[in-house]
């Protein structure tokens, strides 16, 4: 990848091209002025003036069109970058259960992307040029030539101390920037609990203690920077004047000629500006630098996913064997193992923290076992292609999320073009038709801040709806009836028990046990284990499902006989 990186913005070859074509044509001024002094001055000729001057514009017309093509190139290197590395990238972000550190990544990867674009990026093309200029000076004369290298050696000089002076402040302006934000993304999301709690004016103050730190950071840098770039400009500008002036004095002398003055003038400005543009722009060269760096370690370390085989569709056979999920020290999940028939319904029942959504959301594949495996009518899940077991496989979770497009859109899983008819589909066999319908818009409804407002209950019954929208073999549901009244409970058992004689496998995760009188096994977890499994839907949890006392559901106790033994049933 980072040799990637460095092809794309050093050795691209257009770029390069047009860089020496434009530079080369930054000499037509210099050399129309020597004509005018050494030729037009001297000989009065109108005609050659005419000609020179044609030249020159001439020159300076393609050198616009040179300029335009190298903004044009820069914008297309970002582009590739972008297309380069957008799909890995968001796959590896995806995989990271650290959202902050993945904010933080699109982040870099997004002023990578403005900066390939950026006039800072294209400046850079130009510095190897300033010793062109510098040997062409001192072609002219030695002494201008050595005139304009001790103004180079300041200039750099300054260039470095610049570095030296603000990379620190810079880092800690990244760090401190980086962590106000996540904190706002964070607490903006959880926008009902703030209000209901009271805790605006105390989140607003430790955003903005943040805010303030990021804030002094970037002053600090930026005031070094603005100082030395001051500097560097008026030591380019006295440079300039201490050309023109030596260039008199050897006019004087004889040893150089009048119009040789303006031109050394012209060219030692040329050699200059490069390393001014770096001095100016050195902020955003080093914040694009260290950006590119941690996105390309960030991929270096997720690696290039190795793409899996397409796999055949499967039936709904289940097999967890001897997983184990780990969150740190604590183990989230140990060593559970079962398996499951096409068409069987497994309920899953156990106190808060007992990992039963740990266990949803590896039986989905949102994230993998730390130990073990699951796999899916004897394939692993880390040979499925991703799309396949999307494609096979509905989740609903816990936390549940429709994403800001229609309601059309999220049903079909964001697909480009939804299949219409299967969306209608998915809505009516979940029974929330009629209700998408009562909206103004009905299915092309935007869910957004400016669109509709759904509640708890309707946001499940749509992600249901989401769920099922490719038929799939196994369904997993993580407290899919908790925003659910009675009535649309059992409807959700009336659907449930409709895709069960269809085939599908569902496995489902409730605190109250009234969707387990469809179950055909029962286990129970406490601390990540499986302290107990029963068969074919035990009388004790059908009587507390029809109860619906989720306390009692909660504390129910299997018994001992029905463990680890019947887990690989």
């Amino acid at each position: 990848m980072r040799d990637d990186f460095m092809q794309l913005t050093h050795l691209n070859r257009s770029l390069i091209i047009f860089s020496v074509l434009s530079n080369f044509l930054m000499l037509a001024a210099p050399l129309h002025m020597m004509q005018v002094y050494n030729r037009v001055l001297v000989s009065g000729s109108q005609s050659t003036l005419f000609y020179i001057t044609l030249i020159a514009i001439a020159a300076f017309a393609l050198f616009g069109a040179c300029e335009t093509i190298r903004s044009r190139i820069a914008q297309r290197q970002s582009a590739r970058y972008v297309v380069e590395r957008a799909e890995t990238l968001f796959s590896a972000c995806s995989d990271t259960p650290d959202k902050t550190r993945t904010n933080e990544i699109l982040r870099h990867f997004n002023t990578t992307k403005q900066f390939l674009a950026s006039k800072s990026h294209i400046g850079l093309y130009d510095l190897p040029f300033a010793p062109l200029f510098l040997l062409l000076l001192f072609a002219v004369h030695y002494q201008i030539g050595l005139l304009t290298l001790v103004g180079a050696g300041i200039l750099v000089a300054l260039a470095l101390t610049n570095k030296s002076l603000s990379e620190e402040e810079q880092s800690r302006s990244s760090e401190a920037n980086s962590n106000a934000i996540s904190f706002a993304s964070t607490i903006l999301s959880r926008g009902e609990d703030i209000k209901s709690m009271g805790l605006m004016p105390t989140l607003v103050e430790r955003w903005g203690g943040m805010t303030q730190k990021a804030l002094n950071a970037q002053e600090n840098a930026t005031r070094t920077t603005a100082r030395i770039h001051g500097i560097s400009r008026a030591t380019r500008q006295i440079l300039q004047i201490l050309i023109m002036a030596w260039g008199a004095f050897l006019v004087l002398g004889g040893d150089l000629s009048g119009g040789l003055i303006f031109a050394a003038s012209m060219i030692s400005g040329r050699a200059l500006q490069p390393i001014e543009q770096v001095i100016g722009g050195w902020e955003s060269i080093v914040r694009a630098g260290k950006a590119s760096r941690e996105v390309e370690d960030f991929l270096e370390h997720h690696g290039q996913p190795v793409l899996p085989i397409q796999q055949p569709e499967p039936t709904g056979r289940l097999s967890v064997e001897n997983v184990s999920v780990y969150a740190g020290e604590a183990k989230l999940l140990d060593d559970l193992s079962f398996t499951l028939q096409s068409g069987e319904f497994l309920g899953v029942v156990g106190p808060s923290g007992a990992g039963k959504s740990t266990l949803a959301r590896v039986l989905a594949g949102a994230i993998h076992p730390t130990e073990g495996r699951v796999m899916l009518d004897g394939c692993d899940r880390r040979n499925w292609p991703e799309n396949q077991w999307g494609q096979y496989v509905g989740y609903v979770g816990q936390d549940l999320q429709l994403f800001p497009v229609t309601i059309a859109e999220n049903i079909a899983r964001m697909a480009i073009e939804p299949d219409e008819t299967r969306v209608v589909e998915a809505a009516q066999a979940t029974g929330v038709h009629e209700l998408i319908n009562s909206f103004p818009d009905g299915y092309m409804s935007q869910i957004s801040g400016s669109g509709i407002r759904l509640s708890g209950g309707q946001v499940q019954r749509i992600a249901l709806a989401r769920a099922i929208y490719t038929k799939p073999a196994l369904l997993i549901l993580d407290e899919a009836n908790a925003h659910l009244d009675l009535a649309g409970e059992e409807r959700l058992v009336s659907i449930l028990q409709t895709l069960k004689t269809q085939g599908v496998t569902i496995v489902s995760i409730s605190q109250r046990g009234h969707l387990n009188q469809l179950a055909d096994k029962v286990i129970s977890l406490k601390e990540g284990r499986c302290t107990a499994m029963h068969l074919n839907r035990p009388t004790d949890l059908q009587s507390q499902a029809s109860r619906g006392d989720r306390r009692d559901a909660k504390a129910a106790t299997l018994p001992a006989q029905s463990l680890a033994k019947a887990a690989g049933t």
